[in-house]
Parts: C-alpha cells; structure tokens; sequence
C-alpha cells in the first residue's frame, strides 16, 4: 500500500528546510569529518623502507640477470670444452678396447674380456657423467629463469636462492 504524499505549505516547507540547515545539517558534517578523521588515524601511514626494500629488489634482480648471463655464457663454454674432450675420451677407450681385443691375438680370456668389462663400464661412467652435468647446468639456468619471471612479475618478496 503506498503512502500518501505528505501536504505542506509553503511556509511550513521553508521552515523545514531552514530547521534542517540550521539544527541536522552541522550534525551531519561533524560526523562525517569524525569518520574520516577515525578512518586517516586507523590506516598506518606508508612504510618509509618501502623504497628501500624496492631498491633491493631492483638490485637483486640485477644480480640473478648477471648470475644468468654468467651461466650462459659457461654453458655455451663448457659445451666447446665437453663435446670434443668427451670425443677425444671415446676414441682413447676405442682404441684401448681394440689394442686389448688384438694383443689377446685373437684367443679371448677372461682377463682380456675382464679389461674390456672395465673399459667400457669405464666409457659407461664417462658419458653419463657429462650428461648429468649438462643436465644439472640446465637445471640450475631454468631455476634462475623461474626466479627472474617471479621477481618481474611483482612479487613482493625474494625467494631463497637454491643450494648449490
């Protein structure tokens, strides 16, 4: 049911408006400047080590972009150096195996077979070796990769570096 529109005259209209002005309205801004005056005191202002901590972060972030051009460029090293040692190992072993099969004369014993088993668990051990560094140097550039995104991507603290 709706209510009726209240009917007023002009002059009690004029009163009401000066009442409110004079007795309400005061009421009103006095609250409103207490509510924002309470809301300023209960929110802390910034924290002045922000700059501080920001500049940290920009210098860390520097650290890990030279840290990655380093690895990079030890890698790409280590690969010239690795591929033709690893090489110059497998033809060394090669020709040990094949010095050892053809001084035998061609009868094989059990301490030529046994020198052999050696030499190519030998060669076994070498090239596993050098995949795992190779791996683990892939590993530890992904991991720097990963912590540079994060710390671009605004996140607010570092993570810890990884233990070597």
């Amino acid at each position: 049911m709706g209510q009726a529109e209240m009917q007023v005259t002009r002059e009690e209209a004029r009163f009401l408006r000066r009442f409110f002005r004079r007795q309400a309205l005061p009421w009103i801004m006095v609250l409103g400047v207490g509510a924002i005056g309470a809301a300023r005191w209960a929110v802390p202002a910034a924290d002045p080590g922000v700059e501080a901590r920001l500049a940290e972060a920009s210098a860390a972030i520097t650290a890990l972009r030279a840290e990655n051009a380093a690895l990079r460029t030890e890698l790409e090293a280590m690969g010239q150096r690795v591929a033709p040692a690893i090489d110059r190992r497998l033809q060394a072993f090669e020709a040990r195996i094949a010095a050892v099969e053809t001084k035998r004369g061609g009868a094989r014993d059990d301490s030529a077979m046994a020198e052999v088993v050696r030499l190519e668990e030998q060669l076994a051990s070498t090239t596993s070796a050098h995949d795992t560094i190779t791996r683990s140097n892939l590993a530890r550039l992904k991991d720097l990769e990963a912590r540079m995104a994060n710390l671009e991507g605004g996140s607010a603290s570092l993570p810890a570096a990884p233990a070597p």
